[in-house]
């Protein structure tokens, strides 16, 4: 899903470019209102392994036609656990870094964040609440529930992604729609099972030994 330069025409770069800045700059007056509290600090070391992770998720790439690629995305994960709007920013910063690495274009990072952190953080955050309250109707424990729903949530949000990625790429003209759509969404069914998995896992490890850094458990209304 990393979009290299070139691949987008500039109105569409602009314009996923200030949505993006918007985003984040509101994540950060959010975000940092979770540093207010006394053990905050304690949660610094963690939010570094988080993003460690995900860096080296995305590193594993598998070529999608037209020149992108396939991949984990960690949006949604890192959302769960930091919350929604922290997650376009750990995901800018992730990208920023893998850019200069060759991975995902400078001027296409307003796009990949877009993509990655706005569509696979903030919405796959969404569809998880969805889940969690759907699933508070039954009997599963706590921690089951925002484990599952974190499962579905990630794989709907990564496809979702892929698939607004795709519609990004075919606008700007530089590959035909009907061949960039079909070929980002069939790479990221697949992909969404392992971003499902590995999400769901991390979330449920979480539960059982640091539980209270599932910081967004408040605004899940998990019961």
């Amino acid at each position: 899903m990393h979009i290299p330069d070139g691949l987008l025409d500039p109105i569409t770069t602009i314009v996923l470019w200030i949505v993006t800045i918007a985003i984040m700059v509101l994540g950060y007056f959010r975000m940092g209102k979770m540093f207010e509290k006394e053990d905050s600090e304690k949660m610094i070391p963690y939010i570094g392994v988080l993003a460690a992770i995900i860096f080296a998720f995305q590193f594993v790439n598998y070529p999608v036609p037209g020149g992108t690629s396939g991949h984990l995305v960690g949006g949604t994960l890192v959302a769960i656990i930091l919350g929604p709007w922290a997650s376009v920013i750990v995901l800018f910063l992730i990208l920023v870094i893998q850019s200069l690495f060759g991975d995902g274009g400078i001027t296409a990072l307003g796009a990949n964040a877009f993509n990655m952190g706005i569509i696979g953080g903030i919405v796959g955050f969404y569809l998880v609440m969805l889940f969690v309250r759907l699933l508070n109707n039954t009997s599963l424990k706590k921690e089951l529930k925002v484990t599952i729903a974190t499962a579905i949530g990630s794989y709907i949000a990564i496809v979702l992604a892929s698939f607004i990625c795709g519609i990004e790429i075919g606008i700007s003209g530089t590959i035909p729609i009907e061949i960039v759509v079909p070929a980002m969404v069939f790479w990221h069914i697949l992909i969404g099972i392992g971003e499902a998995i590995i999400s769901a896992l991390i979330v449920f490890y979480i539960y059982k030994t640091k539980p209270d850094f599932i910081t967004t458990e408040s605004i899940l209304k998990v019961k």
